[in-house]
């Protein structure tokens, strides 16, 4: 027999009601743990669990400020997660891991042999040389790749939990740099986050569990992260690092 208007109505209201003290526990939760002292343990491992992760907010916020400077064939690590939305029209997946049935390309980004050279436009390249052993060669290989005139949009970690057993790096502005410069490129680098973001990130909650304007300011003495469009020179010798 098919359910009545009534109760179907009254199914609505239930699941409405559930959802919404489901949605004010986790508010309670989020509470409690952000203000605690003694808790040590994070509310999740990413914040994914919960919504958007702290970093990636910021991530995107850098990538959609700089989508001018993807087009044509466009290089990404791992997944094609954010290259075609910001306007790529050849997406090539780099991956070190054979398994991944997504890479086009698979090697070790600080093996010279793994890149073509000035094949692409630009390269999208977030929280991933932490993970390297030679990030300066990894950083040469890439503007190495690139066309003259090309740029890569790369983000680091400046704070974060290890990313697994080869979580290596962590860098400040300053320090990221100079990496950039001893690779033999330019980069336009910025710190992201605040303190508030931060223990944010690092408690493992939402930006949808965060006050409204609390990622809205970056300062330089709390980075979360650290983002930079390094650009290969239009004209010249090109990258210098390899």
């Amino acid at each position: 027999m098919a359910p009545t208007a009534a109760l179907r109505s009254l199914r609505r209201r239930a699941t409405g009601a559930v959802a919404s003290r489901s949605a004010l526990a986790r508010q309670l939760s989020f509470r409690l743990r952000w203000s605690s002292t003694r808790r040590t343990d994070p509310l999740s491992e990413w914040g994914f669990e919960r919504g958007t992760a702290v970093d990636r907010h910021l991530i995107e916020e850098f990538l959609h400020e700089h989508r001018d400077l993807v087009h044509g064939r466009v290089l990404e690590v791992k997944e094609d997660l954010y290259a075609s939305v910001l306007g790529a029209a050849r997406v090539e997946v780099l991956d070190i891991d054979p398994a991944n049935p997504l890479a086009t390309i698979v090697g070790d980004l600080c093996d010279r042999d793994t890149l073509p050279e000035q094949e692409f436009d630009a390269a999208v390249v977030t929280q991933t040389l932490q993970l390297v052993p030679d990030p300066v060669a990894a950083l040469a290989n890439l503007l190495a790749a690139l066309r003259p005139g090309g740029a890569a949009l790369v983000t680091v970690p400046s704070l974060s939990r290890l990313a697994g057993d080869q979580d290596r790096w962590r860098w400040t502005a300053l320090g990221f740099r100079e990496l950039v410069a001893r690779a033999g490129g330019d980069a336009e680098v910025r710190a992201r986050g605040n303190l508030l973001a931060c223990r944010a990130f690092l408690l493992g909650a939402a930006v949808e569990e965060l006050p409204a304007g609390v990622l809205d300011g970056d300062d330089p003495a709390y980075p979360l992260l650290v983002t930079a469009v390094v650009r290969r020179p239009a004209v010249g010798g090109g990258p210098t690092g390899r």
